[in-house]
């Protein structure tokens, strides 16, 4: 028999993080580990945000976990429960036992049915489309009537599986043409005195740094990222993450060094058989040493090294991404709405937002990649 329990206190969360943990690994998803998840609800999270963390037990064992918490006063008109992490990264779900998640699923359902205040709409925002959790949630949803279910965007994420037994035998696999770039790369960045190394509790403060400003100074006049408008609490919140994770070395940030001097970053987190890269930044002035491509290799190198078999590259199919990769783990954005008197007021409320995904899906398909440049560019100078 599965028991759930609501944890509304956020000084309640910290007392889960070691069984929680081991979920997070069991499932390979190091973004949804106390780890990643507690420092989120210490610099990220909104302001007014409550928990709505979700366990479910069997005999006193953590079978699943829904770290979900809403926004009362966000939009008085609807209440939304949300999964934490979209602002940093996709592959966002909550945890069970693999295997089990329908059935973890129906008792999420009757806990969040019967939650204070009653969701409007829950948000599965960056869901693996593999994962089955849309819809176990929807199937298993308590009472007669069923929530309505919309999916309205799919992002892509390149994976790189690592099934092969050494880092020269999957090298060895890659086409000669990559394999001679990544030999000419590696060869001109010693030459030029390059080191790569990764992060250490001794060098984490300034490591931190070093990522911010290549990653703000990459994005500068391109549009907006969500970690660039996180401001002074990005570096908190990394230190933090850092600092929790770095001991088990699943905190893994790649800098990359001409003589000293940062030219990339590029942070990667781990759990269970999986690598996860968050994101990175590099100094266009070395553009022709193509850091980033430099710095997953080593990172491929080094997973090897840990005996992990998987590489997920996050959202977005960059060229740089698709030279590594032999497979695809895309995710979507989902809303449940449950059945009631308020849900006509909400899906009134989503219209605009569907509406506007479609139409960016459709651009996608239509524009060329210069014409959607300059919509890019067009609607960052609006938005400014």
């Amino acid at each position: 028999m599965l028991v759930t329990d609501l944890v509304t206190a956020r000084d309640a969360l910290e007392p889960l993080a070691a069984e929680w943990d081991a979920l997070a690994i069991a499932c390979d998803r190091p973004q949804m580990a106390p780890g990643f998840v507690l420092p989120w609800w210490r610099h990220v999270a909104p302001a007014d945000a409550q928990s709505r963390l979700v366990t479910v037990r069997e005999e006193g064992q953590l079978v699943g976990i829904a770290p979900f918490y809403v926004e009362p006063s966000a939009r008085r008109a609807r209440i939304d429960y949300r999964l934490p992490g979209i602002e940093l990264c996709g592959g966002i779900a909550p945890l069970a036992v693999p295997g089990r998640e329908w059935e973890v699923a129906a008792s999420l359902g009757e806990a969040l049915a019967d939650a204070t205040p009653r969701p409007h709409l829950i948000a599965l925002e960056g869901l693996p489309t593999a994962s089955p959790w849309a819809a176990a949630l929807h199937d298993n949803w308590p009472g007669t009537r069923r929530p309505t279910l919309r999916q309205y965007h799919v992002h892509g994420c390149p994976i790189v599986t690592l099934g092969e037994p050494s880092f020269d035998a999957w090298l060895a696999g890659k086409s000669s043409n990559f394999r001679g770039q990544m030999r000419r790369l590696r060869r001109q960045f010693a030459a030029a005195g390059g080191t790569s190394r990764v992060t250490t509790d001794a060098t984490l403060e300034r490591d931190v740094a070093a990522f911010v400003r290549l990653h703000s100074d990459r994005w500068e006049g391109r549009g907006s990222s969500t970690l660039v408008q996180l401001g002074e609490r990005l570096p908190a919140f990394l230190q933090d993450m850092g600092r929790t994770l770095l001991p088990s070395e699943r905190f893994r940030l790649r800098v990359l060094e001409l003589d000293g001097e940062p030219i990339s970053a590029q942070l990667f987190l781990a759990a269970g058989r999986t690598v996860l890269y968050l994101n990175g930044g590099w100094d266009e002035r070395h553009a022709k040493l193509k850091p980033s491509m430099l710095g997953l290799l080593d990172t491929v190198e080094a997973t090897f090294a840990q005996g992990e078999q998987r590489l997920n590259l996050g959202p977005g199919e960059q060229a740089y991404k698709q030279r590594f990769a032999d497979g695809n783990d895309p995710v979507g954005w989902n809303i449940l709405m449950p059945a009631g008197h308020r849900r006509p007021l909400t899906r009134a409320y989503t219209a605009p937002m569907l509406a506007r995904y479609a139409l960016r899906d459709v651009a996608k398909r239509t524009l060329s990649d210069e014409q959607a440049k300059r919509l890019r560019t067009l609607r960052t100078r609006l938005s400014a």
